[in-house]
């Protein structure tokens, strides 16, 4: 599984919801990516981010995505539905 984080710098939300999936990541062992949306233009010009927003791509290729504002528990849910999917289907 893979989440990626949609950020940018200075952003205390961010922050908070970094630390929580790097909290996570150490639970369950997925892969994290931060993408910063002030250097990625073509996510500029796509969607206009309001951050944290937060992207988890299972085994399948299906995503899930959490706009801002990003709840975490909400968020720690669906990591844990997840990786109990993926648990089960192996």
């Amino acid at each position: 599984m893979q989440v990626t984080l949609f950020t940018k710098q200075n952003c205390q939300l961010c922050d908070a919801i970094k630390y929580e999936l790097m909290d996570l990541q150490s639970e369950y062992g997925f892969t994290l990516r931060e993408e910063y949306v002030e250097g990625d233009q073509v996510a500029q010009d796509d969607e206009q981010h309001l951050v944290p927003t937060v992207d988890i791509e299972g085994a399948d290729g299906a995503t899930i995505r959490f706009d801002f504002p990003v709840k975490q528990a909400e968020l720690r849910r669906a990591i844990h539905a997840e990786m109990k999917r993926q648990s089960d289907y192996l």
